[in-house]
C-alpha cells in the first residue's frame, strides 16, 4: 500500500473509531491511559504487546465490523 493510501486509511479508521466510541464508551474505559493505538486488520495475528514511540505502551485495536481490543 502506498504511503498516502495508508495515511488516508488510518485517518478514516480514526474517525470510525471515534464514532464507535461515542456509541460504546465502555471500550474507551478499557484503553490504558497514555497508550499509543495501532490498528490491525481483523485477520492479522497480534502478540498483544509492543512499545511505541519514546517507550509509550501500544494498544492494538483489531478492525472488523466493530472495534475491539486485541489480546
Amino acid at each position: 500500500m502506498r504511503h498516502d493510501a495508508a495515511v488516508k486509511k488510518n485517518i478514516t479508521l480514526v474517525f470510525d473509531l471515534l464514532r464507535y466510541l461515542i456509541d460504546h464508551p465502555e471500550l474507551a474505559e478499557k484503553l490504558p491511559d497514555g497508550s499509543e493505538l495501532e490498528f490491525l486488520d481483523k485477520d492479522f495475528p497480534s502478540t498483544g504487546e509492543g512499545e511505541g514511540l519514546e517507550g509509550i505502551e501500544k494498544t492494538f485495536i483489531k478492525v472488523d465490523h466493530v472495534f475491539d481490543l486485541a489480546t
